[in-house]
C-alpha cells in the first residue's frame, strides 16, 4: 500500500513504531485532530481504513482498596454552545473564575475551560443541556488525509455517538448512530389533573431536541449518508443498526418489526410531551429498553439466563444498497426460539413471556448472513438472585450464534455446552467465526470458535491457556481469524488482554506482540480486521504526548510534553520473509516493555473494543 502524505512526514516517527527482526511493520495512521484516542475498525483490501474517535466515557480509577470514576471528553475542539450554558449557577461559579466566566458568555474558551465545560456538559445530560457524544466516525483512506464520516451529524455539533463497523471494497461504510440534536423552543403544558392545576404556568425555554429514531444504522457512500430504516417505525421512528456490507453492497444488521399494544398504551401515557418534548421521553424510553449483545452477555455471566425487557420486537435484517442510492429491506429473519425450532415458547400463567430477538452481525459475497439469536429451553430451569438477593427459577434463555441462510435461523454452538454465543464474521469461503462462554474454572470466559457452512461444524481451536478468554472479531479469505484474548503478565497473576492472529491452515494462533519485534513500546490489545493482503488493523496502548481539549501538548514544569497511555488504531503492514524476533528474555513470553492494559481494558470495556455496546 501507498502510504499517505502525513505517513510520509511521519518515517522518522514511525521507526520508533517499527521492528527490524518482525513478521509485521507497524504504521501509525494518526495524528488526526478530531479525536485523542482512536479504536480500529474495519480495513479493506485497498488499504482504506476507518476508525471510531472517542468522545464522552466514564472511566472507573482503582487507588488500592477505593475507587473513583472519572469523566473525560476525548473529542479534539468540541463545538461548544454557550447559549443554553447557565453561567450563574453555583455549579458553574464553583468551577470556573469570573474572568473565565466573562470570556465563556462572549464565546471565548481556552482549552482548559473548553474542557471543563464539555465534561460537565457530557456528565450532566439532560434536555435543556447541549448533548456530548460518546464517538465519531473517521475515515483514513490509503491514500488520503484523515476526515471525520457523518452519518447522522451532518452539522458535526458532536453532540450524538457515532460508530463504523464495516467498509467494503466500493468504499462504502456502515455503523450505527444515535439520533442528533437541534435547539428548539419548547413551551410545557400544565396537567389538568395536578392539584396545584390552577396555579400552574406554562414555561418556554430552550431544550435540545433529538430527532425521531433513538439509533439507526448507515450506509455511508461517496454521496453522503444514508439512513437504513427499519420495517416497524411506529411509536418513536423505531430503531436499526448496519454492522456489515459486502461487495455487492448487501448490509447486515438488525431493526424494529413490531411494537406490542400494551407497550403502546404504557409509551403513550409516559410521554406526553407536557414536561418534555414527546420525542426526547420516546428516545430515552427505547434507549433504556434495548440491549445488545454485551448487555444480554452480563446477564448470562450473572445468571446463566436472560430477560429482554418490553420495547421494540428485534430481527436481523439484511439491506440493499440501490444504485440510486436509496436502501431497501431486502430480507428479514427469526430466531433460534425455543430448543432450536425457530418457535417461541408459549409460557404458562405463573411463567415469564420470553422475548426473542435476532441480529446479523455479517454477510459474505454469497449473501450468507451470521449473527445471534435468543435460544429457550423450558426444561431447563435455572436457579439465580435478583438485585435484592431473592431466589427464582427461570427457564434458559441466552443468544447464540446463528446462520442465517435460505431464510432460516439455524444454530452454530451447541447450548448444552455453551451458555452463550456470537458469531462476528464470515468469509466468502462460508467459514465464520465467533466465540461463546462457558464456567471454566469456576468463572465465566470467553473462547473463539470457526464454523465451517457446508460441514456443519465447529472448531474451537487452542488459545494461549485453558482459562484465557478469547474473542475473535474478523477472518478473511485465506482462513487468517484476529482478534483479542487474555494473557498473564509475567510475574503476577494479572491479566491483560492482547490481539491475536489464529492461521486455520497451519492451526497456529500468536500473539501480535510477539511478531513486531522485542523494542516495541506499546502493546497490541486489540486486533480488529484483517484483509485479504493480510493487513491487520489494530488498536494499540502507547505512551504518548499528552493533548489539551484544543488537541496542543500538555508540558510539565520543565517544559517536556506530558506523556500519558493513549489508544491509538494503527496497521501491521506483513513483513516479506519476516520471522519473529528472538528477545533471549528469561522472563515470561507475554511480560512486555509497554507494560499492562491500563486505562484502556476500562475503555474497551465500554465499548470501543467490543463489537456490541448499549448505544450499539
Amino acid at each position: 500500500m501507498k502510504l499517505s502524505r502525513i505517513s510520509l512526514a511521519l518515517v522518522p516517527l514511525l521507526t520508533a513504531f517499527s521492528a527490524t527482526a518482525a513478521v509485521y511493520q507497524v504504521a501509525e495512521l494518526e495524528p488526526n485532530t478530531i479525536s485523542k484516542a482512536t479504536f480500529a475498525a474495519a480495513l479493506n483490501d485497498q488499504g482504506d481504513a476507518i476508525v471510531t474517535g472517542q468522545g464522552y466515557t466514564q472511566l472507573t480509577v482503582r487507588d488500592g482498596l477505593t475507587t473513583r470514576v472519572v469523566n473525560i471528553v476525548n473529542f479534539i475542539d468540541f463545538p461548544l454552545d454557550g447559549s443554553t450554558i447557565d453561567f450563574e449557577s453555583d455549579a458553574i461559579k464553583a468551577i470556573l473564575t469570573e474572568e473565565q466566566i466573562a470570556d465563556a458568555k462572549l464565546g471565548i474558551y481556552d482549552a482548559t475551560v473548553l474542557n471543563i465545560l464539555s465534561v460537565v456538559l457530557a456528565a450532566s445530560p439532560d434536555k435543556r443541556n447541549q448533548p456530548v457524544g460518546e464517538a465519531v466516525a473517521i475515515s483514513l483512506p490509503a491514500n488520503g488525509m484523515p476526515v471525520a464520516i457523518s452519518l447522522r451529524d451532518v452539522n458535526q455539533l458532536r453532540g450524538n455517538s457515532e460508530y463504523v463497523y464495516d467498509i467494503n471494497e466500493q468504499g462504502v461504510a456502515v455503523g450505527i448512530a444515535t439520533a442528533p440534536s437541534s435547539k428548539q423552543e419548547f413551551t410545557t403544558t400544565p396537567d389538568p389533573d395536578a392539584e396545584d392545576a390552577d396555579s400552574q404556568e406554562p414555561e418556554t425555554f430552550t431544550v435540545w431536541q433529538p430527532e425521531p429514531g433513538f439509533q439507526y444504522g448507515v450506509a455511508v457512500t461517496s454521496n453522503g449518508p444514508v439512513n437504513l430504516l427499519p420495517p416497524y417505525t411506529e411509536m418513536g421512528g423505531g430503531f436499526s443498526q448496519a454492522f456489515a456490507i459486502n461487495s455487492q453492497n448487501l448490509i447486515a444488521g438488525s431493526g424494529s418489526v413490531a411494537l406490542d399494544d400494551d407497550i403502546k398504551t404504557e409509551l403513550a401515557a409516559l410521554c406526553t410531551g407536557a414536561s418534555e418534548p414527546a420525542v426526547y421521553c420516546l428516545n430515552r424510553q427505547h434507549e433504556s429498553r434495548t440491549l445488545s449483545f454485551f448487555d444480554l452477555k452480563s446477564q448470562i455471566v450473572r445468571n446463566q439466563t436472560i430477560v429482554i425487557p418490553e420495547s421494540y420486537s428485534e430481527r436481523a435484517v439484511l439491506w440493499q444498497l440501490q444504485a440510486d442510492g436509496s436502501a431497501t429491506v431486502s430480507q428479514t429473519f427469526g430466531f433460534l426460539g425455543e430448543k432450536g425450532t425457530g418457535l417461541a415458547y408459549e409460557a404458562a400463567e405463573d411463567e415469564s413471556e420470553i422475548r426473542y430477538a435476532s441480529a446479523a452481525t455479517a454477510v459474505n459475497d454469497n449473501g450468507i448472513a451470521v449473527g445471534y439469536s435468543i435460544f429457550s429451553d423450558s426444561d431447563r430451569s435455572i436457579l439465580f438472585l435478583d438485585s435484592l438477593g431473592r431466589q427464582f427459577r427461570r427457564a434458559y434463555v441466552a443468544p447464540h450464534a446463528t446462520l442465517y441462510q435460505d431464510g432460516e435461523a439455524t444454530g452454530m454452538v451447541d447450548p448444552a455446552q455453551w451458555l452463550a454465543s456470537i458469531a462476528t464474521d464470515i468469509n466468502n469461503n462460508n467459514i465464520a467465526t465467533g466465540y461463546a462462554i462457558k464456567t471454566i474454572n469456576g468463572s465465566r470466559r470467553d473462547k473463539f470458535f470457526y464454523y465451517d457452512v457446508a460441514a456443519a461444524t465447529v472448531v474451537f481451536p487452542t488459545d494461549f491457556f485453558v482459562s484465557s478468554s478469547s474473542v475473535a472479531t474478523d477472518i478473511n479469505d485465506n482462513g487468517q481469524i484476529v482478534g483479542r484474548a487474555e494473557i498473564i503478565i509475567g510475574g503476577t497473576t494479572d491479566r491483560r488482554q492482547h490481539g491475536f492472529v489464529y492461521d486455520m491452515t497451519s492451526d497456529t494462533f500468536q500473539d501480535l506482540n510477539t511478531l513486531v519485534g522485542c523494542n516495541a513500546d506499546f502493546t497490541i490489545v486489540d486486533a480488529r480486521a484483517i484483509n485479504n493482503n493480510g493487513e491487520i488493523l489494530a488498536t494499540v496502548l502507547k505512551s504518548l504526548p499528552q493533548l489539551d481539549a484544543k488537541g496542543q501538548p500538555i508540558l510539565d514544569e520543565s517544559g517536556n510534553p506530558q506523556l500519558v497511555e493513549q489508544a491509538k488504531a494503527v496497521k501491521l503492514l506483513p513483513i516479506a520473509n519476516g520471522e519473529p524476533d528472538n528477545c533471549n528474555t528469561e522472563q515470561d513470553t507475554y511480560e512486555r516493555k509497554a507494560g499492562g492494559l491500563g486505562s484502556l481494558g476500562l475503555l474497551l470495556l465500554v465499548g470501543f473494543g467490543a463489537l456490541y455496546r448499549r448505544r450499539r
